[in-house]
């Protein structure tokens, strides 16, 4: 479990995350929603510990017992992708396993791309393995950024927006991509998106962020009746809630 306590970070004299608590059961898939410049990617910044918070602290509890562990394995997709430039797909896939953070087990160079390969396999870009970033579409990138940020098999994956830009069709890949990953590896994940349709069926939670705070920490299937009134409206100019029940949503999920 990841316990979130009382996060604040500022920029300046702008409060950006105000006291946000919750807690991560191990194999959630957590959908974080709300309007663009909240802090959405700010808060995954802190929970990857990339930036500090002024206030507030991130712990993994493990074990039976409940022991607290400051540390824990973090895979991140940034927007965009954030690949390198001058390394080729299966070189930017093995960077996590071999840069000195992350490589505590002194895995060689031959062993990180072997296991990079194997991601790649499974996101469909092994034909792609020698190719630079500037080569691939945005969706191949996007994928590339998720392989990437999955094979180290981390505790806690944060993806940022994976289908932002993209079209119709490769969204929808993106989004089954991640769900088929979810079910194998069984991480902890947190999902930026403004794609709700295609957000909440892959999701058991949606978390929605407004005013630096956690608004809503609801099922899917439950946004309508238990969600702030105003979150439902920021969600219904995404998705059209409007003639829907719960009980929609939740043959929604279903599909």
């Amino acid at each position: 479990m990841l316990k979130v306590k009382n996060l604040y970070k500022s920029f300046a004299d702008r409060i950006v995350i105000n006291g946000v608590s919750f807690s991560l059961e191990d194999g959630d898939i957590v959908g974080l929603v709300g309007p663009s410049g909240v802090g959405k990617s700010v808060l995954l910044k802190l929970l990857a510990k990339v930036i500090e918070p002024d206030d507030g602290e991130v712990v993994r509890m493990s074990g039976p017992v409940g022991r607290r562990m400051e540390t824990y394995s973090v895979g991140f997709l940034f927007q965009e992708s954030a690949l390198f430039d001058s390394m080729t797909t299966l070189d930017n896939v093995s960077f996590p396993l071999l840069s000195s953070a992350d490589n505590k087990n002194k895995i060689s160079v031959p062993e990180a791309q072997d296991r990079a390969y194997k991601i790649l396999t499974e996101v469909g870009l092994a034909r792609a393995y020698d190719k630079l970033p500037g080569e691939l579409s945005g969706g191949m990138r996007r994928r590339a950024g998720i392989a990437r940020a999955l094979v180290n098999h981390p505790e806690l994956v944060l993806l940022d927006d994976p289908t932002g830009g993209l079209d119709p069709v490769a969204a929808s890949v993106i989004m089954d991509l991640i769900a088929k990953l979810h079910a194998m590896y069984n991480p902890t994940i947190i999902l930026v998106s403004h794609d709700i349709r295609r957000l909440l069926p892959r999701v058991n939670r949606v978390f929605g962020l407004f005013n630096g705070k956690i608004a809503c920490d609801c099922a899917p299937g439950k946004l309508v009746d238990d969600a702030p009134e105003a979150v439902v409206k920021f969600l219904a100019t995404r998705y059209d809630f409007g003639k829907q029940d719960s009980h929609d949503l939740q043959m929604m999920e279903q599909d």
